[in-house]
């Protein structure tokens, strides 16, 4: 009886700006206001969670199918197009006409079957383009149309799933990235060279079994955060959650060569805490220094099951932390930097790795509560110097994560444009607006609208000359 009634219950993340948009469309001639600038000459992709139909059961903002928006900047013009990612499992319900696969607080039923939705992130690499998500192999998209080219297995030597976080080496242009599993070995790093072809699979000793959604990258060094969200596959079937938090087994922090073997993995202990995104990592005289939004905890059983399922941090706040983690002493040492709420961190990708200066976020001028991610404002923090600057984004609207151009390939770092997309309450649409990140706090140079909205969604990327 209860399920029955938590599955009657709407879901708040099918509501307001939650609810999906289930048109495809393409748009040419957008209306700007301001004018482009000459740099920005490329597209501008964003992806979400969008469901195509009606869930069969309760309803996590996890589980829409991804949705790719596309918006085109060229010769001071700007045009719009939107697909959803047609995997298989989508194509068998829109034949159907109808939803046929549970989602995340459902894990275990409908024979453990389950959607690759592709609705997390997005990936441009060795002249690919990819839809991603953490439980799946990554989604070829044609970047130009979005139409659907189907799963990616990098010629079959990518036997298990993908995180929806994998990072580019702004030198290099090599491919970093890791899946994870319920079963050991618990996380498998992985290694593309530039060209795209994949040449170090590495299954890793120790750890838990945990939800790992990010980790970092350093010039000699990828780095893994083993938080204690674990997930246990044994107790699928019972009354308790597939996720669930265990505190008493701490953080544990991996250090892998990033040209080692498996057997060189070094796991040091910390604290707990939950991390979905880093800001960025770099060596720093013998320490490796982790920049993070910090969760003290997270209870993602809860989300979408209590009256307070609005809430997306339910039980906890995420802030601006440094961490460094001393190899030789086997210690990782945490400071929160900036205690204002704070999610969907990004830097200049030139910088990845290294020594940096700024990192952006999207923000709420809040020190608790447990809010929907609704974010006011942006952060800008300047590591130089501790000073967080805020950019309020205008009464009744919300930010999404903001992405760093640079103004050219050879500015300095911080020195571009911030792209962010932007919902509008009252006028129920969005806008992409364009920041001159050294007059952060100024007016857009730009802001380019779009006539109807854009869910929230997750994460975007910049690819110039698209």
């Amino acid at each position: 009886m209860m399920h029955e009634q938590l599955q009657q219950r709407k879901s708040p993340f099918l509501e307001g700006n939650f609810a999906p948009w289930r048109r495809e469309e393409d748009i040419e001639d957008l209306e700007i206001c301001g004018a482009l600038p000459d740099a920005l000459n490329g597209t501008y992709f964003r992806n979400g969670p969008n469901p195509a139909f009606d869930p069969i059961a309760r309803y996590h903002w996890f589980d829409g199918d991804g949705m790719i928006h596309a918006i085109r900047l060229h010769g001071g013009r700007a045009s719009y197009r939107n697909r959803w990612v047609r995997s298989q499992g989508l194509l068998e319900e829109m034949r159907a006409g109808r939803a046929l696969y549970y989602g995340l607080l459902e894990l275990g039923r409908g024979e453990g079957r389950y959607k690759n939705t592709a609705n997390t992130n997005v990936l441009f690499h060795a002249g690919k383009f990819f839809g991603l998500m953490e439980g799946a192999l990554p989604t070829e998209l044609d970047p130009v149309s979005l139409a659907t080219r189907g799963e990616f297995d990098f010629g079959g030597k990518l036997a298990g799933p993908m995180t929806a976080h994998p990072k580019v080496d702004p030198v290099t242009g090599e491919l970093f990235f890791f899946g994870y599993s319920p079963i050991a070995p618990y996380l498998t790093f992985y290694r593309a060279d530039s060209a795209g072809h994949l040449v170090a699979v590495e299954p890793l000793p120790g750890g838990f079994p945990a939800m790992v959604h990010d980790f970092a990258l350093t010039e000699h060094y990828v780095v893994f955060f083993v938080c204690p969200l674990t997930f246990r596959l044994e107790r699928l079937g019972s009354d308790q959650p597939v996720f669930a938090w265990e505190p008493e087994l701490g953080t544990l922090w991996g250090c892998l060569p990033r040209y080692g073997k498996a057997k060189d993995i070094q796991w040091i202990a910390g604290d707990p805490c939950f991390i979905f995104h880093s800001m960025n990592a770099f060596e720093d005289r013998g320490t490796i220094v982790v920049d993070v939004a910090r969760y003290p905890e997270l209870q993602l059983s809860d989300l979408g099951e209590t009256e307070q399922s609005s809430r997306l941090f339910v039980t906890a706040v995420p802030t601006l932390w440094r961490f460094r983690i001393d190899p030789k002493a086997e210690t990782v040492e945490g400071e929160e930097r900036c205690e204002t709420l704070c999610e969907f961190p990004r830097v200049d990708e030139r910088v990845l790795g290294r020594p940096y200066r700024y990192g952006f976020a999207a923000a709420g001028k809040r020190a608790a509560g447990g809010v929907a991610p609704k974010f006011s404002c942006l952060l800008r923090y300047d590591w130089n110097t501790g000073t967080a600057t805020f950019r309020d984004v205008g009464h009744h609207r919300s930010a999404g994560e903001p992405v760093f151009v640079p103004a050219s390939a050879a500015a300095m770092e911080g020195d571009g444009y911030i792209l962010v997309l932007v919902y509008d309450e009252r006028e129920d649409r969005s806008e992409l607006q364009i920041i001159a990140s050294r007059d952060f706090e100024g007016d857009p140079v730009a802001t380019v609208r779009i006539p109807h909205r854009i869910p929230y969604g997750f994460h975007g990327a910049w690819v110039p000359g698209v």
